[in-house]
C-alpha cells in the first residue's frame, strides 16, 4: 500500500506543475462566474430561439415574470438590451446574436452532459422529431439500422408542426436525438445532412371538370389552389418560386399543414395542390385524384437529417448516422433522374 507522501513523491514535477496551473485556471474561472447564475443562459437560448417571452415561459415551464426577471439580470450584465420588441416579436440586438453563436456549441456539450446523453451503453429509447409525412420515409430507415446494431431500442416519433422554433428547441433543449426537416439548421454545434430531395407535382381530382392530365399557365391562373402551411423559410420560398415560374399569383382558397387534409380537399372540389411525388405514388390508388403535367420544371423541396455534434463522440450514435447516411444515399441517387 502506497501512502499519500509515497505516491506524490513519484509524481514528476512536470505533472504536478501541469496540475496546479490547471487548478489556478479552474480557480481563476469560478471567481468569473460565482455571481453570475448560468440558469440564465438557458432563458437568454430559449427567448432567442422563440422570438417571445411568454413563448419560452412555457417552453421552459416558469412564469413569463420569471424569463423577465433573468433578462433584467442578463442585461444589466452585458450592458445591452439583448432583445428589442419588433411588433409581436423580440429582435434579438447584434450583442445577443453574437452571445448566442459564441456560446453555442458550450452550451450544447454542457446541456449533453448534464443530460448524461452519452449513449455510453446501448439506449434503450431514441426520440426523433418530423412532420408525419417526412416520417413516412425516415424513420423506417432508422428502424432499419436499428435491428441490426441495437433490436432493443424504442422509438419515440416527436410530431413537428412545421415550426422552425420547435426544431430549434427540440435540439437545444435535447428533447430530441435527431430531427429530419426541410430546412437545414445552420450552427457551429449541429450537422445538417442533405438527405432527401421531394419533387412537387400538382394534383387536382379525376373527374375535374375543366382539365386532364395537363394544366397551362392560363388554366392555372383561372384555379383555385390549396397551399401548405408552414413557417419555413424553404417552403415559402419554393412557393415564391413557383408564382415566379408561373408568371402569376395563384388564388389560395385553403390552407392546411396536412397533406392528408389536402388530398382530402382536392379529391372532394375543383381546388388544385402540389403534393410531393412520392405522396402521389402512395396516394393515387387510394384517392380520386390525377397529376397534371405543366410547361415548367418544379424546384425540389430538400430534406435534411439534423443532430448535436457533441452526440458523435460516441460510437454508437456515430454508427447509426453512418448507416442511415448510407441508406438515404443509395435511395436519394435511385429516385435522381438521369
Amino acid at each position: 500500500m502506497i501512502d499519500g507522501e509515497d505516491a506524490n513523491s513519484r509524481i514528476s514535477p512536470e505533472i504536478r506543475g501541469l496540475d496546479s496551473m490547471k487548478e489556478n485556471t479552474l480557480t481563476d474561472r469560478f471567481k468569473m462566474v460565482k455571481n453570475f447564475d448560468l440558469n440564465l443562459l438557458t432563458t437568454f437560448e430559449a427567448v432567442f430561439i422563440h422570438r417571445s417571452g411568454t413563448k419560452a415561459a412555457d417552453a421552459l415551464g416558469i412564469t413569463p415574470s420569471a424569463v423577465s426577471q433573468a433578462l433584467g439580470r442578463l442585461r444589466i450584465h452585458y450592458n445591452d438590451a439583448l432583445f428589442i420588441r419588433d411588433g409581436k416579436a423580440l429582435a434579438p440586438t447584434t450583442v445577443a446574436i453574437g452571445i448566442h453563436e459564441g456560446l453555442a456549441e458550450a452550451y450544447d456539450n454542457m446541456i449533453a452532459k448534464l443530460q448524461n446523453i452519452s449513449f455510453d451503453s446501448l439506449p434503450t429509447r431514441l426520440v426523433v422529431h418530423c412532420s408525419p409525412y417526412i416520417s413516412m420515409f425516415t424513420i423506417n430507415v432508422m428502424r432499419k439500422v436499428l435491428d441490426e446494431i441495437a433490436p432493443d431500442c424504442e422509438i419515440v416519433h416527436s410530431i413537428s408542426g412545421n415550426s422552425i422554433a420547435e426544431a430549434e428547441d427540440a435540439l437545444i433543449f435535447r428533447k430530441a436525438d435527431i430531427i429530419f426537416d426541410i430546412h437545414p439548421h445552420v450552427s457551429h454545434s449541429r450537422v445538417s445532412q442533405h438527405i432527401s430531395s421531394e419533387i412537387p407535382v400538382m394534383i387536382c381530382r379525376k373527374s375535374h371538370p375543366r382539365l386532364n392530365g395537363s394544366l397551362t399557365r392560363e388554366q392555372a391562373a383561372e384555379e383555385s389552389h390549396i397551399f401548405v402551411d408552414s413557417e419555413s423559410a424553404s417552403l415559402l420560398s419554393n412557393r415564391l418560386d413557383v408564382n415566379a415560374l408561373l408568371q402569376l399569383d395563384r388564388k389560395c382558397r385553403f390552407i392546411s399543414p396536412s397533406l392528408l387534409s389536402i388530398i382530402s380537399m382536392v379529391e372532394s372540389s375543383d381546388m388544385l395542390a402540389f403534393v410531393t411525388e412520392r405522396f402521389y405514388q402512395k396516394m393515387k390508388d387510394s384517392f380520386d385524384i390525377q397529376r397534371l403535367e405543366m410547361e415548367v420544371t418544379l424546384p425540389s423541396q430538400p430534406i435534411y437529417m439534423i443532430y448535436n455534434k457533441a452526440a458523435l463522440n460516441n460510437q454508437f450514435f456515430s454508427t447509426l448516422v453512418r448507416k442511415m447516411t448510407d441508406i438515404f444515399m443509395q435511395e436519394f441517387q435511385n429516385n435522381t433522374p438521369r
